[in-house]
């Protein structure tokens, strides 16, 4: 991974977690500089590779199967627990 500042790290210096940083960037909120950092780190971690490719299959699926509308409330949790456990 790049040496690069994390851009994630907060005002008082709190430094995210992976699950913190993935969160950001499937949520859409991240910026260019943070998406950018977050592939870098995704190159030497492995968990987060494999977490943000499942999250991004899963959020595809959905996507194209609720017509673009909002998913029942937990559904999202229970795909992934599901798929989770398949590739465990």
């Amino acid at each position: 991974m790049a040496t690069s500042q994390n851009p994630f790290i907060q005002a008082d210096g709190k430094k995210p977690t992976c699950m913190e940083m993935l969160q950001t960037i499937l949520d859409g909120e991240a910026t260019r500089e943070q998406k950018d950092y977050f592939k870098q780190h995704m190159d030497g971690c492995m968990p987060c590779y494999k977490e943000y490719n499942v999250d991004m299959a899963i959020k595809e699926l959905l996507k194209a199967k609720c017509c673009g509308g909002n998913c029942p409330e937990g559904l999202v949790e229970q795909i992934k627990a599901k798929v989770n456990s398949t590739i465990a």
